[in-house]
């Protein structure tokens, strides 16, 4: 199986432990292609049984999946199947591109009940829609040392951005929870570390570190309470937002998503959530369904939205019994419950691509070797840098006399690099 993805060392970490999981506990043989943008002719896809396009890609988007790639993924006869991700945008395009490509499989996170609300069936003929969840118990997280409760810095942390109004009420929570909780805070004298600005995000092992330091963390369900179909909702609300920047979220709702608001909720559990167990660090949650994973008062401290019951999960926080057994309770039972694992992903994964493999779908030709399927993904690689370097030399000619010097020099630098050697030799000064 060929895993297309756009799949790099500064990946999102979430990105990187599903794409890795799936290479190390699939019993298919995965080979992961770094494939963003486009690629020439030189893969053979008939080499493989199935194609796999990752949700690091966005399906619909020739910046991610080239027109050349594009054609030659729909013109494969082995299995092919997509994992899709934040399916509240570019709805009807990603249905379309699907389609386009073929697929056989769709992976998404989109919970059965609403299933064909998002995808219906009719314009999906014949695909399998199994859901998955965001995201899974990392595994080298189960057995990391940790501070003990009462020796960690932070009473309450959080991270979190402010997302466009065009998502809707829902996906609001994700930072209302911040700024209400914190003006709370201050008079339980609650030591406090959360920012919804972007500048603050924090990422990797230093996200790790943080979480790991926090007596307790604040969370919602990810998701949307607005799906947009069409994009039609996003370019009305990103237009009024370019000329009113002041623009109120209850403003821009009455105006272009009132009746959508609330009637195809998207609400799933975060990766978030079983990072915090693992990591044994209290959860303060907005009560939710969490995709069945977490229960209230067993796995979670509910927090109630107007806040109305502030005081008493504080009185949780500062009962250092009752907080203990949150937290044995949701390492337990949610940590290390093997239904929340990557691996329980992969089984899945798999049953689903062994029921709908076909023997004529088998590759026509050998497999690659490991070797020299990554020769070949460096010479794509290579192929890309100049296909770039050629496009910015073509906008300098379109450019005053200046820039387009400037990108002549520039591009020259870029197949410098590439050729290494040769051209350094070409470039070199004449030493008489």
């Amino acid at each position: 199986m060929l895993l297309l993805c756009d799949f790099a060392g500064g990946s999102a970490s979430t990105i990187i432990d599903h794409v890795m999981s799936l290479r190390k506990s699939s019993r298919h043989a995965i080979h992961i292609f770094n494939s963003k943008g486009d690629l020439s002719d030189a893969l053979e896809l008939d080499r493989f049984d199935g194609v796999l396009i990752h949700y690091s890609l966005v399906a619909c988007m020739d910046d991610y999946i080239g027109p050349n790639l594009r054609a030659a993924i729909s013109r494969f006869k082995g299995l092919k199947a997509a994992f899709v991700q934040d399916e509240y945008r570019w709805t009807n395009e990603t249905t379309d591109a699907l389609r386009g490509l073929g697929i056989h499989v769709l992976f998404s996170v989109v919970p059965p009940e609403i299933m064909d609300d998002v995808y219906p069936q009719e314009r999906l003929p014949g695909v399998v829609r199994e859901t998955l969840l965001t995201g899974y118990v990392p595994t080298e997280l189960l057995g990391r040392t940790v501070p003990p409760f009462e020796d960690r810095a932070v009473d309450v942390g959080y991270r979190a951005r402010k997302l466009p109004a065009w998502l809707g009420s829902f996906a609001r929570e994700k930072w209302l929870i911040a700024d209400r909780f914190k003006a709370d805070a201050a008079g339980y004298g609650l030591i406090c570390d959360m920012s919804t600005r972007e500048e603050d995000r924090i990422y990797g092992e230093s996200w790790i570190e943080f979480l790991a330091n926090c007596k307790a963390v604040l969370g919602t369900e990810s998701g949307s309470s607005i799906c947009d179909f069409t994009g039609e909702i996003q370019r009305n609300v990103e237009r009024h937002v370019a000329r009113d920047p002041a623009v109120g979220f209850d403003t821009l709702r009455d105006l272009y998503f009132k009746d959508a608001d609330g009637q195809i909720v998207l609400s799933v559990i975060s990766p978030r959530c079983f990072e915090a167990a693992a990591l044994r660090t209290l959860m303060i949650l907005y009560d939710g369904h969490y995709s069945g994973r977490l229960e209230a008062w067993r796995h979670y401290v509910p927090l109630r939205k107007d806040h109305s019951n502030m005081s008493e999960v504080v009185g949780v926080l500062r009962d250092r019994s009752r907080v203990q057994e949150i937290i044995d309770r949701a390492y337990r039972e949610v940590a290390l419950n093997p239904d929340n694992s990557f691996e329980a992903m992969v089984a899945q994964v798999d049953r689903v691509i062994d029921r709908a493999f076909r023997p004529e779908m088998a590759a026509a030709k050998s497999p690659y070797a490991d070797a020299e399927l990554t020769a070949l993904m460096r010479k794509e690689r290579r192929r890309a840098t100049i296909r770039r370097a050629l496009q910015r030399l073509e906008r300098g000619r379109r450019r005053p006399t200046k820039t387009a010097g400037t990108v002549v020099v520039r591009t020259f630098g870029v197949f410098a690099r590439l050729a290494r050697a040769p051209l350094r030799r070409w470039t070199r000064p004449k030493i008489s």
